[in-house]
């Protein structure tokens, strides 16, 4: 299941497919002027022109070349559809739609928040989802409606500097509407949203929430080039040989419990796995590596929590334990696979929530794992230069300035963590390497940085004095 914005030619079809399930499962509710207002916003010469113009954007979700579902925002942030084929639901496929408007919404529109008019009966489902009531049950002609925002995390927003590795700590609102999604979605996948578009004459009672330019925003998904409107993975400039005899397949390992009892779970884990290697037993070494890495946090904050966990747990009046991984294959070649992954996770409750990044360097000749100490001696001049690249990235002279240079390099090595505040990662992409930390600082810890990871660029030919003996340089 993947979702995408929808192209013009597929218009026609997602129009069809919203007044299906519309027909089926709302306009027996609604009163006959509501019915015709609805008919009359998604008919295809009123609504194609508004997506031409860029005014609207709908989106797909598809499983192979099916049309499952559909859901629609303004440039605004409006939600305006949101419909899933009767077979498809119950499926997450609602879920992944709001979860594709959201992302949207943050990193393309670059607007602060979202919108809906939902019918009365809707509200205590958006209440769910991290929208509150803005002003009470309005009366629009034939709309019955409440007003409903929901804030849209900065963390989820693109950074504003072009700084390629940095990631900033999204703190509260973003992963958990994603957490409720999951849960609420599946028992309101279809749940209209009464759109303000046929009433576009009257006043907008939640005024203009765009940020004064989103006209001049390219609303496509892009060509995955590097601009500031991207950040963490995103950045990365990935590399990927011709003609490979392997290829890589996308995984998801997704949990959450059905009764759910007073504690929040939700694991949404994705991961790639290799399909086709000669060496199958190499193939099973590099797969688990790789499945393993991904779940790492799983294991720590779910299936053997430590006490400090637990505690946060019992004492919460909303626990929250949750984890949510997306990945980019950095390098891949027919000897090497580099991955990192993106890693934000609830650790307990809502206010122990982190991102940081996880990485992972495979031969995959013999399924060899190399970690920072095996391919630079972390001495005191390979150290220095680093952190001033790390500084540099990051646009903080602050950065690590509590630590000392031996310090850093026992960081470097994995000899000493400092209790897990620091993780060192690695990974080759197309420009070079890239060498740095993820952060899991405690909350309390006044050196906390503003972000979760960042790695410091450098190309081959800087290392060339600080290159270890490892096969990793052959």
């Amino acid at each position: 299941m993947f979702v995408r914005p929808l192209n013009p030619d597929e218009v026609l079809s997602a129009l069809h497919l919203i007044w299906e399930v519309y027909a089926s499962d709302v306009a027996p509710l609604q009163n006959p002027e509501a019915v015709a207002g609805f008919r009359e916003l998604i008919r295809y010469e009123h609504i194609m022109p508004r997506i031409q113009n860029k005014e609207v954007i709908l989106f797909g979700a598809w499983e192979g070349t099916e049309l499952c579902g559909v859901g629609g925002i303004d440039n605004r942030g409006n939600v305006l559809f949101l419909y899933v084929r009767k077979e498809w639901k119950r499926k997450g496929v609602a879920r992944q739609l709001m979860q594709g408007m959201y992302q949207f919404c943050a990193q393309v529109l670059v607007i602060t928040r979202m919108t809906v008019r939902a019918v009365p009966a809707s509200v205590t489902v958006f209440n769910h989802l991290g929208f509150r009531e803005v002003a009470p049950v309005q009366n629009v002609g034939a709309e019955v409606f409440v007003p409903m925002e929901l804030l849209i995390a900065p963390g989820s927003m693109p950074a504003k500097k072009p700084k390629k590795r940095i990631a900033l700590i999204i703190v509260g609102v973003c992963l958990l509407i994603a957490l409720l999604i999951c849960m609420v979605v599946k028992e309101a996948a279809s749940i209209v949203q009464e759109s303000d578009t046929y009433a576009e004459e009257q006043e907008n009672p939640f005024g203009d929430y765009g940020n004064g330019d989103s006209g001049e925003h390219d609303f496509g998904m892009g060509d995955g080039s590097e601009t500031e409107q991207q950040s963490g993975l995103d950045q990365i400039p990935e590399y990927e040989a011709e003609d490979l005899p392997f290829e890589v397949k996308d995984e998801t390992y997704n949990y959450s419990p059905e009764n759910q009892s007073s504690v929040t779970q939700q694991f949404e884990i994705y991961y790639p796995q290799l399909d086709g290697m000669e060496n199958q037993d190499i193939q099973t070494k590099v797969n688990d590596e790789l499945k393993n890495c991904a779940m790492e946090s799983v294991d720590r904050i779910y299936e053997n929590p430590d006490n400090e966990i637990r505690n946060r747990v019992l004492e919460a009046e909303s626990p929250v334990i949750a984890d949510f991984v997306k990945y980019k294959v950095t390098y891949l070649t027919q000897d090497y696979i580099c991955v990192a992954y993106e890693d934000y996770s609830y650790e307990g409750n809502s206010e122990y929530s982190y991102v940081g990044l996880r990485t992972i360097n495979i031969n995959l000749k013999d399924g060899t794992v190399y970690d920072v100490k095996d391919i630079v001696n972390t001495d005191k001049t390979f150290v220095n230069k680093w952190l001033k690249e790390m500084q540099s990235e990051a646009d903080d002279k602050s950065l690590l300035a509590d630590q000392d240079t031996d310090s850093l390099a026992k960081v470097l090595s994995g000899e000493d963590t400092q209790n897990g505040t620091f993780t060192p990662v690695f990974f080759m992409d197309k420009d070079g390497i890239e060498i740095g930390l993820s952060f899991h600082y405690d909350k309390e810890d006044e050196n906390a940085p503003d972000y979760g990871w960042v790695t410091a660029p450098f190309q081959l030919n800087d290392l060339k004095d600080s290159k270890t003996d490892s096969t990793f340089w052959d």
